[in-house]
């Protein structure tokens, strides 16, 4: 694993933790990374919450295939974990904990149709091969807007670990 990031509340009291585990796929292929891209303007990894009873590679095709069509994936070595705890913003009495497991995945085979649902659907997701450099830039600009996705700084954090890891400076 090449990078452990915790961001947020450190100091836990009386509040009781409500923790969701979620995979992210990252799929590198001819210099160019797949992303996925709303209609904010940025780009995140393919991926989202494990289901219970899923494994994490079970809940990383699944993810893959809703988001961006690819139905034969093949779920590789873990690159790292984003581990962001803050207030629950449903439940002041709660934190919310988002544990994002980020693992090297490659997509065999053509797209088929995504199977977006809900915020999906209203951000407009769309699947995107893109350069990782291009990627961060995107990020970087969006994430200076006011109304941007909560995702933006995660994933810009976990897009630039990448750029280090394949120059060879992790």
């Amino acid at each position: 694993m090449y990078f452990n990031k915790f961001i947020g509340i450190e100091k836990v009291e009386s509040k009781h933790i409500k923790v969701r585990e979620a995979v992210r796929a990252i799929v590198i292929k001819d210099g160019h990374i797949l992303m996925v891209h709303s209609n904010k303007g940025d780009f995140k990894f393919p991926g989202g919450g494990v289901e219970s009873g899923e494994t994490h590679s079970e809940a990383l095709i699944r993810e893959v295939l809703e988001e961006t069509g690819y139905v034969n994936t093949v779920v590789g070595d873990k690159f790292g974990v984003y581990l962001e705890r803050r207030e629950d913003v449903f439940d002041q009495s709660l934190l919310f904990e988002m544990n994002s497991h980020y693992y090297f995945c490659e997509c065999l085979g053509e797209p088929v149709a995504q199977q977006l649902e809900g915020y999906e659907i209203e951000q407009g997701f769309t699947a995107k091969w893109i350069t990782i450099e291009e990627a961060i830039s995107q990020n970087e600009r969006t994430q200076k807007l006011s109304g941007h996705n909560g995702w933006i700084e995660r994933e810009t954090y976990v897009l630039h670990k990448i750029l280090q890891f394949t120059r060879g400076k992790c």
